[in-house]
């Protein structure tokens, strides 16, 4: 079961959904992990919701697995930086705010599961001036992470988090605007 070019993108969400609900297909030695890897990290860059919504879920599954299975592990390992920015994307603007607690799922299992790995990764990536928006200063972005990296059990906390700066992305953080989000 390997995903390539002649796939079409219903079938590789469907191939997403499928994985969420059947995890143990994850041990099937015919499945290209870093392919779908691949194909959900681009889908949650999707304009369409429930897309985005299946790709952060397949995530959510799939980062718990990090350890146990080696495929799985491997690929974190090499591509969970390309994750996390396209994350840090959708937060900093590119995504609906109504999706930003699918994204915080996302933050947490990494956080839980992947914890040096995202350490390491979340520092590098807020790096460049700009990212993941012009108008958060470094130490918006520094305070962020440092908050990220202590939160490992309150998934509520996490949420709340990702709300908070993706407003500040917005520049929405404190308008009334926002009074109800």
């Amino acid at each position: 079961m390997v995903l390539g070019a002649g796939w079409g993108w219903a079938y590789q969400l469907h191939l997403l959904q499928a994985l969420k609900r059947k995890p143990d297909l994850f041990l099937c030695e015919r499945l290209d992990v870093k392919a779908v890897f691949q194909c959900a990290v681009l889908a949650l860059k999707f304009p369409e919701a429930p897309t985005v919504k299946a790709s952060c879920g397949f995530f959510t599954e799939l980062l718990p697995r990090c350890g146990e299975v080696e495929s799985v592990g491997k690929v974190v390992q090499e591509d969970g930086r390309m994750l996390l920015i396209a994350v840090l994307e959708a937060i900093g603007g590119q995504a609906s705010r109504s999706l930003m607690d699918c994204f915080a799922d996302i933050l947490f299992a990494l956080n839980k599961h992947c914890f040096s790995l995202l350490s390491m990764w979340i520092k590098e990536a807020l790096q460049p001036p700009g990212f993941p928006s012009a108008r958060l200063s470094p130490e918006q972005k520094d305070t962020f992470s440092q908050q990220i990296l202590r939160e490992r059990v309150n998934k509520r906390r996490v949420k709340e988090m990702v709300k908070e700066f993706t407003l500040l992305c917005r520049g929405l953080h404190g308008t009334d605007y926002t009074a109800d989000y």
